[in-house]
């Protein structure tokens, strides 16, 4: 039996984002799977009943509440070796890319994208400088270094100087609530937010590297066209609130679990034309409802599309905004390409699964408590 102490910062209930989900969706599962050991899951907030993952894991209120640079470092140097070292702990596990310098116990690390790297402009200066100054060094202190995709492999080797095969892959997945929805659901749904239209979607954080303006250029060369579906934005603004007013356009702000497979499910096809990702987690959970994609050729995006999309597209291209509403068209008029991209869609969300990347974690979990 060991003690692992399990990273739960940016466990915040109702408001789990791609890191929250990916640290809750694989947490849940390690610690109902292996309850011969014993897990601590250390907070920077009030506990929560959401994240009572079990009898063998108890949560940790640690303060100062880690919210801005100068209190990362007194979280992970001075608060989490102390708590560390109360509960005996034989390893730690970090979801969200930071580390502890202050501690020797083995850190399993999970740096899910570098985007602060190829585009420091997209945070606030003092997030960008501390990323950059610190996470080098994470990276090249833990002893079991993870990431997201292949892309996110190649990247962090190249950047950090690293050696390509001691980063592991534990890919997101699709939650068991995306799944494709009935005819009578998806009308009740299209009524109550589009008042019956059909509607294109994009879901993810209101940020400059999600290309909004790109988005909302191509719905509008869709209708310049002729276009007749509505576009449906799901999510909330990181650092600056890029909502605007837009003839068809409905911002919903955060939704989450049923109520948003509900909406992907019922959707003409996700539009997602992000500059930058790491991952690319409505992709997959799109796949997983039967919904068609639109999305972008850059970064980890088309390897997470696995050859499934409606089409990819380069959102840098001068003429992307027509050939992204050309594909919403051929969507629309051609419903044997349509049936084709839902199968593909379908096929490809099945090669992802929590259960799969819980496993993978734990494999490199495991490797610290007992290395050969």
């Amino acid at each position: 039996m060991a003690t692992i102490a399990l990273n739960g910062r940016l466990l915040i209930p109702g408001r789990l984002e791609g890191i929250g989900g990916f640290a809750d969706a694989c947490f849940r599962r390690m610690v109902a799977a292996h309850p011969e050991h014993d897990f601590v899951l250390l907070r920077d907030r009030r506990l929560s009943p959401a994240f009572d993952y079990g009898p063998n894991c108890k949560q940790v209120w640690l303060l100062p509440p880690a919210r801005r640079p100068w209190l990362y470092d007194l979280w992970f140097d001075v608060a989490v070796p102390w708590a560390l070292r109360r509960c005996g702990a034989a390893v730690f596990v970090s979801p969200d890319g930071f580390a502890s310098r202050r501690t020797q116990v083995p850190q399993t690390v999970v740096i899910h994208d570098l985007n602060f790297l190829h585009r420091p402009d997209w945070l606030p200066a003092r997030e960008a400088r501390h990323y950059t100054a610190r996470f080098p060094e994470y990276a090249r202190s833990a002893a079991a270094l993870l990431t997201v995709s292949e892309f996110s492999r190649a990247d962090l080797a190249a950047r950090f100087g690293l050696d390509a095969a001691r980063i592991g892959v534990v890919p997101n997945a699709p939650g068991p609530h995306y799944r494709p929805h009935a005819s009578d659901a998806i009308a009740t749904v299209r009524s109550r937010l589009s008042g019956g239209r059909p509607f294109y979607l994009f879901v993810g954080s209101l940020h400059p590297r999600k290309n909004l303006d790109g988005l909302l250029a191509a719905f509008a060369a869709y209708r310049a066209r002729g276009g007749a579906a509505n576009l449906v934005v799901v999510g909330e603004a990181m650092w600056a609130d890029e909502r605007h007013a837009v003839d068809g356009v409905h911002w919903l702000g955060r939704l989450g679990g049923e109520e948003l497979a509900s909406v992907m499910a019922s959707a003409e096809a996700l539009v997602f034309l992000p500059f930058f990702e790491g991952f690319g987690v409505p992709v997959v959970e799109a796949f997983a409802c039967g919904t068609p994609v639109i999305a972008s050729s850059l970064t980890a995006v088309p390897e997470v599309c696995g050859g499934a999309a409606a089409a990819l597209i380069d959102p840098t291209a001068p003429d992307a905004a027509d050939q992204v509403a050309e594909a919403m068209f051929q969507l629309e008029r051609d419903p044997v390409h349509r049936a084709a991209a839902v199968e593909a869609g379908l096929r490809r969300a099945a090669d992802f699964s929590w259960d799969r990347s819980a496993t993978l974690l734990w494999e490199a979990i495991q490797a610290q408590l007992d290395p050969r």
